[in-house]
């Protein structure tokens, strides 16, 4: 993750044509100490990313000119900006909406008007699950290199890390039970075994950084 200083948790981006919106989001974040940069439209958007690849961007999808849907497009299509998680802002509430933001390449979605605590904790959902990916591609490039240098060496002594696909599957498993939550069909005894699933994923994952 990008970051000024080591206490730093990640580089937000938010985009938002509301200058309020702007002011407390940024305000909420930076106090959490989040490393924050905001701009009020697409284009900027779109310049901002491509310059400095933030570690998430929050992005309104009603904007003048550009609306998110668009920037979203954008963004996935270039090869520099399409890995960043994506979290949709807005007031749009419909299941058609929140589809639509998935489908053009959305990490998550945020119905304004949003609380606090449930920005930081999306936010941080994200940034947990880069750090994952960046941890199975470190894991798979450490046991490469391991088998190059040692063709010869048994399996069980190559295997001292965990395996990335270990990795992989419990960021996997910390997604998608996050994003069948936010179905707003769902009944309420599958609502509470998917949270059990995503806490399980999350106490794995605990174990495993020990």
């Amino acid at each position: 993750m990008q970051s000024d200083s080591p206490n730093q948790l990640g580089d937000i981006l938010i985009v938002d044509d509301l200058a309020d919106n702007l002011r407390v989001l940024s305000n909420t974040l930076s106090n959490h100490n989040y490393r924050v940069r905001a701009v009020r439209n697409g284009a900027m958007a779109l310049v901002g990313a491509k310059a400095a690849p933030p570690d998430v961007i929050l992005l309104d999808i009603r904007m003048p000119e550009m609306d998110g849907y668009e920037v979203c497009r954008q963004l996935k299509t270039e090869p520099r900006t399409c890995a960043i998680p994506i979290i949709f802002l807005s007031a749009l509430d419909e299941t058609l909406d929140k589809v639509k933001a998935f489908e053009v390449g959305g990490a998550d979605y945020i119905t304004k008007p949003f609380q606090v605590e449930e920005v930081l904790a999306r936010v941080n959902h994200q940034l947990t699950i880069q750090q994952l990916k960046k941890q199975v591609a470190a894991q798979q490039q450490q046991l490469e290199q391991l088998l190059t240098a040692s063709p010869d060496l048994p399996v069980p002594e190559r295997e001292n890390t965990v395996q990335p696909e270990v990795l992989f599957a419990i960021a996997n498993i910390l997604d998608y039970s996050d994003r069948l939550c936010q179905n707003p069909a769902i009944e309420p005894e599958q609502y509470a075994a998917l949270r059990v699933i995503h806490q399980n994923g999350q106490n794995l994952l605990n174990l495993l950084n020990k």
